[in-house]
């Protein structure tokens, strides 16, 4: 399969998950009495993005076919295609350890800590950064699920 036909499959795919999660999404109630957001709303937004981006992504592809860049396919930090499939199966690991770490740390710790350990680790980022950005990213998690939505996410031993 060349580059081209498996950019065609990737973004057809895509289109399928997002189309499933947004029909999918409908089963949950996606408002609650007195207009407010049920469990189901951010399923169908997140799918309707994913589904209605990847059409784009896909018609784009399509028209204008991409050509295999002559370096090799080196992104711009300088990554090659197998450092980013090694990085990739790094984060696929990383992401069942998260969720495993949930019920003792709450959700918002353990995702904190895998931006942590992911801008570390696999992106590089100097420590101080990378903590910033982990905790900007969990406060950010804590404010948009238990404030604005008020979705109750596990907590742990913290609380949070």
């Amino acid at each position: 399969m060349n580059r081209v036909s498996g950019q065609v499959v990737v973004f057809a795919g895509l289109t399928l998950v997002g189309a499933g999660f947004a029909v999918s999404a409908l089963g949950y109630r996606v408002l609650l009495p007195e207009s407010r957001i049920g469990p189901g709303f951010l399923p169908l937004v997140a799918g309707s993005l994913l589904a209605v981006f990847s059409v784009l992504l896909l018609v784009q592809q399509l028209r204008h076919p991409a050509e295999a860049p002559a370096d090799g396919g080196v992104d711009d930090s300088g990554r090659t295609p197998a450092q980013r499939a090694r990085i990739l199966r790094r984060v696929f690991v990383l992401l069942p350890a998260a969720l495993l770490v949930v019920p003792v740390v709450g959700m918002v710790t353990a995702f904190g800590l895998l931006v942590l350990v992911i801008s570390v680790w696999l992106e590089g980022r100097r420590p101080v950064a990378a903590v910033a950005i982990s905790l900007v990213a969990a406060a950010a998690m804590h404010v948009i699920f238990v404030v604005v939505l008020r979705v109750p996410l596990p907590t742990g031993v913290f609380g949070f």
